[in-house]
């Protein structure tokens, strides 16, 4: 296959012509050159003039197939999944591409340009497994634990937790995530939440989707004392962030457990009144606020809410007593 690198037009001109080839060849699709010139740019983009057919050509394929599913270029493709697909099958067939086949399995799982087709798309899922994709792993793992009759799949709960588990220790956010929250569980494991929320912390680390999903299971460890010791601030604190992150389940299930500033009633108290210990607030601005409110500021009440709290002390020692 020639070189298509960015920085030789003219062999990107001759690699398109037969990636026309072939293309019309296989799938009946007909695409004009301008169009192939346009989508060999898109699959190079960022990926830097080096590239080459040659060099990697199961990486062109996969890059090919996602600029053609890209909706955002603005090319008129018809049967555009088609060709994806077409293009996924090239690099999972021909070239043995470990992402051009979990590609494969996508459009085999959808029926995305292709006629679905669970059982063949079990087959490619283990085969990426096999050259050690993690998210195969991950994938093929959580439906052997069940079992899937629909794909051909028989229940084989060892192997499936063990493929997640090896998907988790390649640092896969998805498998992180569901490892930690057996272990939490004790599900497939033996329970600990010691390590549960250790791998929680090396989510949060890698960053991402995953992470936020950590931030809101680290926050209900907090609450409820789970792997770590029980403290409702770092629980607001990690609740907060995750609901930041874009968690909506993350304020509206979580922060109403969790003791609310008693000024704005919205964001999480990390901080109480030191005279009276009644109150809670978010932060100083809207302690000042609660102090200082024209009807029934805060200052009007710490004095009586104090001595009430030493009156209560004091019974509660001559009870002891």
């Amino acid at each position: 296959m020639p070189a298509c690198a960015a920085m030789d037009p003219e062999a990107r001109r001759r690699a398109c012509v037969e990636f026309r080839v072939k293309l019309s060849r296989d799938t009946g699709a007909n695409l004009t050159a301008a169009t192939c010139e346009e989508l060999c740019a898109a699959t190079f983009l960022g990926e830097g003039d080096s590239v080459t057919l040659e060099s990697n050509p199961g990486r062109f394929y996969v890059s090919l197939g996602e600029a053609i599913e890209d909706q955002t270029l603005a090319l008129v493709l018809p049967d555009r999944r088609k060709i994806a697909w077409w293009c996924f099958r090239q690099a999972a067939e021909v070239h043995g591409h470990s992402g051009g086949m979990l590609k494969l399995v996508g459009c085999l799982y959808t029926g995305r340009g292709v006629t679905e087709d669970l059982e063949q798309a079990v087959v490619w899922m283990e085969k990426a497994a096999n050259l050690g994709e993690p998210a195969a792993k991950s994938f093929l793992g959580s439906i052997l634990i069940h079992g899937d009759a629909s794909a051909g799949v028989a229940k084989d709960a060892a192997r499936g937790f063990a493929l997640v588990r090896e998907a988790s220790a390649q640092g896969y956010g998805p498998a992180l995530f569901k490892v930690a929250q057996w272990y939490l569980k004790g599900e497939g494991v033996a329970k600990d939440a010691v390590h549960a929320v250790t791998l929680l912390w090396q989510l949060i680390d890698q960053g991402g989707t995953y992470a936020t999903m950590a931030q809101a299971e680290l926050a209900a460890c907090y609450y409820t004392g789970l792997g770590v010791e029980a403290d409702t601030v770092q629980a607001a604190l990690w609740c907060q962030r995750a609901a930041d992150g874009g968690d909506e389940d993350a304020i509206h299930m979580m922060l109403p457990m969790i003791r609310t500033c008693n000024f704005c009633g919205t964001r999480p108290a990390r901080q109480h009144c030191e005279r009276c210990r009644k109150v809670r607030y978010c932060n100083t601005t809207c302690q000042a606020a609660h102090w200082n409110r024209e009807t029934e500021p805060h200052k009007g009440h710490c004095r009586r809410a104090a001595e009430a709290s030493q009156l209560e002390a004091g019974g509660a020692s001559t009870s002891a007593q």
